[in-house]
């Protein structure tokens, strides 16, 4: 299913690397240590949500999204 949208979705096409990794770095930047310091679970997970959820309004490629949802759950899951 993946290779799928990479081959049929137009908006990942739209995004070069330069505005994939400023859009990473725009809401990113400092995400694993700002989760690594929180003081709960909880606390982790609102700032995981509030960089994800934001990523995803600016984010046209459903690939990219996925993945970088995926990475910082794995840093939730880690803290």
């Amino acid at each position: 299913m993946m290779s799928e949208e990479l081959l049929n979705d137009d908006r990942f096409l739209k995004l070069n690397f330069n505005q994939q990794s400023e859009l990473i770095a725009k809401h990113c930047t400092g995400i694993e240590k700002r989760i690594r310091e929180t003081q709960s679970r909880e606390e982790a997970e609102t700032i995981a949500e509030d960089s994800c959820g934001k990523f995803e309004t600016e984010c046209p490629s459903g690939m990219i999204r996925r993945g970088l949802v995926l990475r910082v759950q794995e840093m939730v899951e880690k803290r």
